[in-house]
């Protein structure tokens, strides 16, 4: 009787299948409870912050690895340099331009440089170092008598005009004085049959798996024109962590390269970079 009693009351494979199911439900119905409050755009808002987290890690990461191959390298210095060609010219970008804000625009490691002209003077320039402050690199500007210790910029650049095809020399025009008002702006001559010994050319590095986490780097190099030899050679790189948004009014890619926890290594000036870096190797006459 016993036993007929307990097969009498044992679920039936139907009940057993009800329960599972009222369990399921029961579970379900608690992951759902846990977000229980939280409006859909919320919940949307989370979501967006948790991918962000993920992709600022990864990119930080990849900026960190891409750090470790930045810095200068310096083969040897060259001192007493009168004049040096500019291979390639930075290209000036619009006000606000679209470049800014591409991720794939092959500049985008020195949108903060000087450009086009501004390129091509900042060679030219003076340096004025705070006397307070000697270690430091000083500002870039046409010669003056207001600041002291100067030191000279180069006497010409050489560059190629990509309008015409010609090679030209650039100087301060000789007839300017130190207390004159206002840029001097630059003389172009022809120049003549001998190139510079050395010159400037930079790569732009354009890796898209770097882009797509908006990091973009550059190679600055020094070249001996008689011997093809590396002098030296710059390797930066810029990141933006916001990822291109400009929401607040921010150009992405200036932005970066002017912020020193967003670039390597440690830019020498918002500007400048190039001739700030050069002039170390090429010791200006």
């Amino acid at each position: 009787m016993l036993l007929d009693h307990c097969f009498i009351n044992r679920p039936s494979r139907s009940a057993r299948n009800r329960r599972l199911a009222l369990l399921g439900l029961l579970l379900a119905s608690a992951a759902l409870l846990s977000g229980c409050g939280k409006s859909p755009a919320q919940q949307e808002r989370e979501a967006q912050e948790a991918s962000y987290r993920e992709k600022y890690a990864k990119a930080k990461a990849l900026f960190e690895e891409r750090c470790k191959t930045a810095g200068v390298v310096v083969k040897r210095v060259v001192k007493d340099v009168e004049g040096i060609e500019l291979t390639r010219i930075r290209p000036e970008i619009p006000f606000g331009g679209k470049e800014y804000f591409d991720p794939m625009y092959p500049g985008a490691a020195m949108a903060d440089e000087a450009q086009a002209l501004g390129y091509i003077e900042s060679f030219l320039w003076t340096e004025y170092r705070n006397k307070s402050r000697p270690s430091e690199r000083g500002h870039l500007h046409p010669p003056t008598d207001n600041e002291l210790p100067p030191s000279n910029g180069y006497r010409y650049v050489e560059a190629v005009d990509p309008s015409d095809g010609r090679r030209y020399r650039y100087e301060l025009p000789r007839y300017w004085s130190r207390n004159s008002a206002g840029d001097p702006g630059v003389v172009r001559l022809a120049a003549g049959r001998s190139r510079p010994r050395f010159a400037v050319d930079y790569e732009d590095l354009v890796e898209p798996a770097d882009r797509a986490l908006w990091i973009a780097g550059t190679r600055i190099k020094v070249i001996d024109q008689e011997t093809g030899e590396l002098v030296a050679q710059l390797t930066r790189y810029v990141w933006d962590p916001g990822f291109g948004g400009s929401t607040s009014g921010r150009w992405p890619w200036q932005h970066a390269g002017g912020r020193a926890d967003r670039n390597c290594p440690t830019p020498y000036e918002l500007g400048y970079q190039t001739r700030k870096f050069v002039d170390t190797v090429l010791q200006p006459k």
